[in-house]
């Protein structure tokens, strides 16, 4: 039987932990890095910027509230709002994503709008408007998403 050092010992820990956490910010990072959304404006910060960009523009605002563990966001963020047509319909938007567990303001500000599951998607039409919430965004079509928002922007 051949015996190892303390060095070996300690190099090989060294070793499998290194690979542990480089194996590990891999995955969150292909877990929370969506470059489709980084036009967006980003938490509470890009909310304020939106709203005065909303009464220079009278844009709408579309709020996405998710977190980084959750699957049914990061679906949405790559198979609905990634997609071309999604994201030519955000163009005539100010879209914003908000991470509830990015601060305590984020987080207060996912209270104020009534947010409790994710992923939630609000639109505000305007300037004094009452914000719509999106009801389906699981199992749906990019379409379907796009009609959503447009009902909401009629209401």
């Amino acid at each position: 039987m051949m015996k190892i050092t303390m060095f070996q010992k300690i190099v090989i820990t060294v070793g499998i932990a290194i690979t542990a956490i480089s194996f590990m910010l891999i995955q969150l990072n292909n877990f929370t890095h969506d470059s489709s959304l980084n036009s967006w404006d980003e938490g509470v910060n890009g909310y304020i910027s939106s709203m005065r960009k909303q009464k220079e523009s009278a844009k709408p605002i579309a709020l996405f509230f998710y977190t980084d563990w959750c699957p049914n966001c990061k679906k949405l963020r790559e198979e609905i709002l990634s997609t071309p047509e999604v994201q030519a319909f955000m163009n005539d938007l100010l879209p914003v994503r908000i991470n509830p567990e990015k601060g305590p303001l984020e987080n207060q500000l996912s209270e104020e709008f009534g947010v409790f599951g994710y992923p939630t998607v609000i639109i505000i039409p305007g300037v004094d408007k009452k914000p719509v919430v999106i009801k389906r965004t699981n199992n749906i079509s990019p379409a379907q998403f796009i009609q959503q928002c447009r009902q909401a922007l009629s209401a």
